[in-house]
């Protein structure tokens, strides 16, 4: 039995402003192309508790040097060639796991010329309706952790090549302005969907308890329905909307909830 959450209008929460695991779902490509995913969930076959969402951003991670001329993160294939370490792995018969460095990768990169952290996430809605951040049969708290890690970072990478700062796990309030047109007040917002004491920074667990709210949401006549049964390790463009229509207030509660249950 699910918990109905009324609202009385359109709102553009902080969760769905601030979390490219939810607003990310609600976008899709002119030209929807799967093969970062396709390649990425090879690899998540072998990972615990990681989807190909996961495993391309953290890969993305380890690659990204520099904007290569752009506005906004990318790799290309200048990125993904060997170094010495790479070489050596080699010598002993070792494969360089990162998806980008594989043959099929570098020939992914070498035609598509540039790869974009918004790449990653049209590849997996395209290939998922959503923004898939758990595999079938894997924990789904654990896996929302390290996809809200793996976001994080892939986050703060590129915003320490721009700006500067250090790249770390969580979302920091300035953070946020790098890859997103915030339109209300980020103080506020962060104040308003902290659950662990922070206002400026959310840490992965409370990035992963918001992904988990969201999932579970279902949008009916009277507002947005809540039921955990619901939680499948997929955000959808439906759930994604619903959680646009709440206010901070009442996602935090929700999430606030699953942090306590999980983290």
């Amino acid at each position: 039995m699910g918990t109905t959450i009324e609202n009385g209008g359109i709102y553009d929460s902080g969760a769905y402003q601030t979390l490219r695991g939810i607003s990310r779902a609600n976008r899709y490509s002119e030209e929807p192309d799967t093969s970062i995913i396709d390649l990425a969930d090879k690899k998540a076959q072998g990972e615990t508790n990681k989807s190909g969402i996961t495993v391309a951003l953290e890969d993305f991670s380890s690659t990204l040097q520099d904007f290569r001329g752009h506005n906004s993160s990318n790799i290309t294939a200048q990125d993904t060639q060997n170094g010495f370490f790479d070489n050596v792995k080699s010598i002993f018969g070792k494969e360089n796991d990162n998806i980008f460095k594989t043959e099929e990768g570098q020939d992914l990169l070498n035609k598509k010329g540039n790869v974009f952290q918004n790449d990653i996430f049209a590849s997996d809605v395209a290939k998922y309706g959503g923004i898939k951040y758990a595999k079938n049969g894997d924990d789904i708290a654990g896996s929302a952790l390290n996809f809200a890690k793996a976001d994080a970072y892939a986050i703060g990478k590129a915003n320490q090549i721009a700006n500067g700062a250090d790249a770390n796990d969580s979302i920091d309030s300035y953070e946020v302005r790098s890859y997103k047109d915030f339109t209300g007040n980020l103080k506020d917002t962060f104040e308003e969907m902290n659950i662990t004491g922070s206002d400026i920074t959310l840490s992965p667990k409370e990035y992963a308890s918001y992904l988990m709210a969201v999932d579970g949401l279902v949008q009916n006549e009277n507002g947005a329905e809540f039921d955990a049964q619901k939680i499948d390790g997929l955000i959808t463009p439906q759930e994604a909307q619903a959680a646009k229509n709440l206010d901070n207030e009442q996602l935090q509660d929700l999430a606030q909830k699953i942090y306590e249950e999980n983290f």
